[in-house]
């Protein structure tokens, strides 16, 4: 019964994504696939989640002639976010490489949460968990996106998507890149990072994860500054692409 649900779910998504989504969705969600490593896979809400905002993104935000585009991502447990959070930033880079130059596709992200562990968690998901006596070091097999290779990074593309996540990080206190060019991943907190950087990068993608059950303040606090992300990005007519991650909505992003 999942199995159909899935296919009628997946069904004519081809007519409407680059052929590299495509090859991605298929390769996510194929039940034969999970079957053979021990059942690995995105749950219901996580696929709904995936499909949705990559379905809207490409066929809606065409052009992004009226306005940045805005995603939300209805899940509250951090560790159904991480994985449905990997596999964006996954579509966006090999959409990216894959030589589809428009401004729906970025090598640049920007992670906001507000909490420290939340923080350190994004951390040890995109890089690995700390290595005992370095100064900021990480043993990067132990990252999410390792343990969850089967799940989330098809063969061909892990080599690559692996020497994007080694050389990326940042945690926003040094964020400046030496070029455009570059990839460039940092994960901070609702103070943004360098105004001049991010006027200066051709599109950039930022994932908000709000906090559950965070005072109404605070949230209109996070929302004025994602606001204002928006309008710094967006200064030359470059699209800054968000995706908050949050619980049922209850407010406005």
């Amino acid at each position: 019964m999942r199995s159909r649900r899935q296919e009628a779910r997946h069904a004519g998504l081809e007519e409407h994504v680059t052929p590299t989504t495509a090859g991605l969705l298929a390769w996510w969600f194929d039940p034969g696939r999970a079957s053979a490593h021990g059942g690995l896979a995105f749950n219901e809400a996580q696929q709904r989640a995936i499909v949705n905002t990559i379905t809207r993104h490409e066929t809606e935000c065409r052009q992004h002639r009226v306005a940045p585009p805005r995603h939300r991502v209805e899940l509250v447990d951090e560790a159904d976010r991480i994985p449905v959070l990997l596999a964006l930033m996954l579509w966006q880079l090999l959409n990216h490489a894959a030589g589809e130059h428009n401004p729906r596709f970025t090598r640049h992200f920007v992670l906001i949460t507000p909490d420290h562990e939340s923080r350190a968690r994004l951390l040890d998901a995109l890089h690995g968990q700390p290595l005992a006596g370095t100064d900021n070091a990480r043993d990067f097999g132990t990252a999410a996106l390792v343990r969850l290779a089967d799940l989330l990074v098809p063969e061909e593309h892990r080599d690559p998507v692996y020497a994007v996540m080694c050389s990326s990080a940042c945690n926003g206190a040094a964020i400046e890149p030496t070029s455009q060019g570059d990839d460039w991943i940092v994960i901070t907190n609702l103070h943004l990072p360098s105004r001049t950087a991010l006027a200066h990068l051709p599109q950039l993608m930022v994932f908000v994860h709000e906090v559950h059950g965070a005072e109404a303040g605070q949230q209109d606090t996070a929302a004025q500054r994602r606001k204002r992300l928006r309008r710094i990005v967006s200064l030359h007519g470059k699209p800054c692409m968000e995706v908050v991650f949050s619980g049922p909505v209850d407010s406005a992003c």
